[in-house]
């Protein structure tokens, strides 16, 4: 939903395959979070409040995306319960309709 609205899609994209390979778990998708990680401390460390909104859900999604395998040691085991305060967030931050959201999260 967000991936046609960000400047950086990159790790958007990256979620989103590792998400369709159903890769949960793997050392992909931790590595997919360090990466986002690092986007992260860069953007605080440069004041670039504009893109700590989408870093932080991209975190949060990445955090559950491994968590979901079950692995054996885990990202913070409430990281997939910030996903959907912080898609709002970041909806908001990019002028998109809370809207879009709610009817993501209530289909059938």
């Amino acid at each position: 939903m967000f991936e046609d609205h960000v400047a950086d899609k990159s790790s958007m994209v990256e979620l989103k395959d590792c998400l369709e390979a159903r890769e949960f778990g793997t050392q992909r998708s931790r590595n997919i979070f360090n990466t986002i990680r690092a986007k992260t401390i860069k953007a605080e460390r440069h004041g670039r409040d504009d893109l700590l909104v989408q870093r932080y859900f991209e975190e949060a999604c990445a955090k559950a995306l491994f968590n979901f395998g079950r692995p054996s040691a885990p990202y913070d085991p409430d990281a997939q319960f910030w996903i959907i305060p912080l898609a709002f967030q970041l909806a908001h931050k990019l002028n998109l309709s809370e809207n879009l959201i709610v009817n993501l999260i209530t289909q059938d």
